[in-house]
């Protein structure tokens, strides 16, 4: 699992919950260092960038099992009583595979993060797919994006490149703010990345989009607030792409308020995030 300090984004406390004392409250997303909501406990009211390891990790409280543990791949269990859907990421920074565990629910973390937890969102993190687009028109294109994989099949680092035609529309997969805009236009030289834009959400998430169209230009402003499926701009041609097929190319990471310039495997180091889980099931909810 990525490692990173431990860090509070996004959802605030409710005024009654008291957090970490092991007493599990209306407003906390409470987990179990045991299967069936047994064990030691800890009981949280924020979003979690990384739950943490050694001497500053989060750990379970109350009396019990595993009490004095550290929660980070060590939760089986867990209670939401936040009043809105958490997200637990087997990855550091809200990445990797995971499960979508409903409000009111006391349940066992599935298989893919149980005893393999590293972050949590409270909130809705899901994504809406990026482009205006069916499942048959990703799935025909030749080449095509990795559709049924898991882990981004980016050549060089945690990044996504969704083939898709010339004009098709690319749709903010968040709630969020526009933080930059810059209109490129094509190039037969084979080095443009065409027109970028990035917004970042309300879990400190910032997303990347390349490789639009300069002729229509995206069609947002910086500061601009998007909703999930809101129209960012176009996907543009072979020569807003370093002349590799049209596609659009995204990334994201947390905590930063502008993308890196960097591209290939310059960008392996910067902490980027594998966002193929989310993306793969906003892919598999289109028609």
């Amino acid at each position: 699992m990525l490692g990173v300090a431990a860090a509070l984004v996004g959802t605030a406390p409710t005024a009654s919950a008291t957090a970490r004392n092991g007493v599990c409250e209306s407003g906390e997303f409470c987990l179990y260092y045991n299967s069936g909501n047994a064990g030691s406990r800890v009981d949280l009211v924020n979003s979690q960038r990384d739950y943490g390891s050694g001497s500053g990790c989060i750990t379970f409280v109350s009396s019990g099992s595993g009490q004095g543990q550290c929660v980070k791949n060590n939760t089986a269990s867990v209670w939401n009583r936040t009043g809105t859907s958490v997200f637990v990421f087997y990855n550091s920074d809200f990445g990797g595979v995971y499960d979508e565990v409903p409000n009111g629910a006391q349940v066992d973390l599935n298989a893919n993060v149980k005893n393999n937890n590293a972050s949590q969102i409270i909130g809705d993190a899901s994504l809406r797919f990026p482009l205006g687009v069916t499942q048959a028109d990703i799935k025909n294109r030749t080449p095509h994006w990795c559709w049924d994989s898991k882990v981004n099949c980016h050549h060089d680092y945690n990044a996504s490149d969704i083939f898709a035609a010339t004009g098709t529309s690319v749709l903010s997969p968040v709630n969020g703010t526009v933080m930059t805009r810059n209109v490129r236009a094509g190039s037969t030289a084979c080095d443009s990345v065409g027109s970028t834009v990035t917004v970042k959400d309300g879990f400190g998430r910032l997303w990347y989009f390349a490789h639009m169209d300069d002729s229509p230009a995206p069609v947002v402003s910086v500061g601009q607030s998007v909703t999930k499926g809101q129209r960012l701009g176009y996907v543009g041609t072979k020569y807003h792409a370093l002349c590799t097929d049209s596609h659009l190319h995204i990334d994201m990471r947390v905590g930063v308020d502008s993308r890196v310039s960097c591209s290939a495997a310059a960008c392996a180091d910067y902490g980027f995030v594998n966002n193929q889980p989310l993306l793969r099931n906003a892919f598999l909810a289109l028609p």
